[in-house]
C-alpha cells in the first residue's frame, strides 16, 4: 500500500504475480512444468508456478520452472532473477527483495511443441 497526500494505492498479491509470471513466460529456455505445454504457461494457469509474498513495500517471489535441456540453467535462473525484479518493481513501485527461483525438471528441446500447438 502506498499512502500520499491524495490516498493510498493498493496492489494486490494477484497482480504482483500475474506481473512476474508475464515476465518468466519472456524469459527463453524456459518450458512449462506440466507435460505437452510449451511455454512457460500465462494467465490463470501461472500461479502454480509462481508465488509471490507482499509484506508492506516488500516482495519476495519464488518461481518454479522447467528448464531446457542444453540452455545453461544458471543463466536461465539470472535472467529469471532480473526480469521479474525489473517488471514488479518498475510496473509497482514496490522493492523486490527476492527472487527464488526452483528449477523443477529439464525437458528436452524435441519435446517442446512448436509455436502454437498444444495450446
Amino acid at each position: 500500500m502506498v499512502d500520499s497526500e491524495k490516498g493510498s494505492v493498493g496492489i494486490s498479491k494477484e497482480v504482483v504475480t500475474a506481473i512476474a509470471g508475464i515476465a518468466v513466460s519472456e524469459v527463453d529456455g524456459i518450458a512449462n512444468l506440466r507435460v505437452g505445454d510449451g511455454a512457460f504457461r500465462r494467465g490463470e494457469g501461472m500461479k502454480r508456478y509462481v508465488d509471490t509474498d507482499v509484506e508492506g513495500e516488500n516482495v519476495k517471489v519464488t518461481v518454479r520452472i522447467t528448464a531446457i535441456y542444453g540452455t545453461p540453467i544458471h543463466k536461465v535462473a539470472k535472467q529469471v532473477q532480473t526480469r521479474v525484479k525489473a517488471e514488479i518493481e518498475r510496473m509497482t513501485g514496490l522493492k523486490v527483495s527476492a527472487v527464488n527461483v526452483d528449477v523443477q525438471r529439464l525437458v528436452e528441446p524435441q519435446d517442446q511443441p512448436e509455436d502454437g500447438e498444444g495450446e
